[in-house]
């Protein structure tokens, strides 16, 4: 645990001098973000195959992912995201490198207030779970597809936006998955945004049960500095109903630096 803490700090130290929420709406040429998140989380129940909620035993993960995207021009934006993991269940625990992600999006169409991309990526490296309901260990290289929606309005006056994903994961070692992603954000103030998301997804094999997942989370955004381009994030997570999944309960702390 200690391990995990350090290579904490060390994340901090080496990118905080160096991030909007990661969706579908591009960065500027050569402007991009970089995030970094800490997230606990633990579960001593799951959803059973009926979706019918089981006792687990013991479920606990401390995760620290380093995100970051890029825009090459002003229609492709490229990303990249690794995350140390310690994770321990009655049966197994693991502390080291979980994944390392690389891919990147395009804009197909956008307006002033509407936008679509498509993009792709490949995950692999690290022996850590890649979803919540995977074995302890993730081998294998996993390719994704994804399609972005995104839409701003306004909401009494403020700004809001729409995100909405699609994904299809194909996945070496373990059964594919089609995700759908959505969030809705707003500005109550120009240094404050809140965001509600639900992530859901399912496998497409039933040889040793079929998951499907269904997550709610929350969000409180500060932003800093004169340009805004610090911020801080506190988010609650949690699995809502699912089958063949742990019920998974968890905190987050993500801080955003924009360059």
């Amino acid at each position: 645990m200690r391990l995990f803490y350090k290579v904490f700090a060390v994340f901090a130290l080496l990118l905080a001098p160096s991030l909007s929420v990661a969706g579908a709406w591009p960065h500027e040429s050569g402007r991009g973000q970089v995030i970094i998140k800490l997230e606990p989380s633990t579960a001593d129940k799951g959803f059973d195959g009926d979706g019918n909620k089981a006792s687990i035993g013991k479920w606990d993960t401390r995760n620290v992912s380093v995100y970051s995207d890029y825009g090459l021009n002003d229609r492709v934006t490229v990303y990249a995201k690794a995350d140390y993991q310690d994770f321990k269940t009655d049966s197994t625990s693991y502390s080291g490198l979980g994944s390392v992600e690389i891919g990147g999006r395009i804009t197909v169409a956008k307006t002033d207030t509407a936008i679509l991309a498509v993009g792709a990526g490949v995950e692999g490296l690290g022996k850590g779970r890649r979803s919540d309901f995977d074995q302890a260990t993730s081998k294998g290289t996993d390719t994704e597809m994804r399609a972005y929606g995104g839409k701003s309005f306004k909401i009494a006056g403020k700004d809001a936006f729409l995100d909405v994903q699609v994904a299809k994961r194909w996945r070496e070692k373990e059964a594919d998955q089609v995700r759908v992603d959505a969030t809705v954000g707003i500005k109550p103030d120009p240094k404050w945004m809140v965001m509600a998301q639900v992530y859901a997804g399912q496998t497409d094999k039933e040889a040793w049960g079929r998951a499907k997942w269904t997550n709610a989370e929350v969000s409180v955004v500060r932003h800093f500095g004169g340009r805004q381009d610090i911020s801080v994030q506190l988010s609650a997570r949690q699995t809502l109903s699912g089958e063949n999944v742990p019920q998974v309960k968890a905190l987050s702390l993500s801080i955003w630096k924009r360059f």
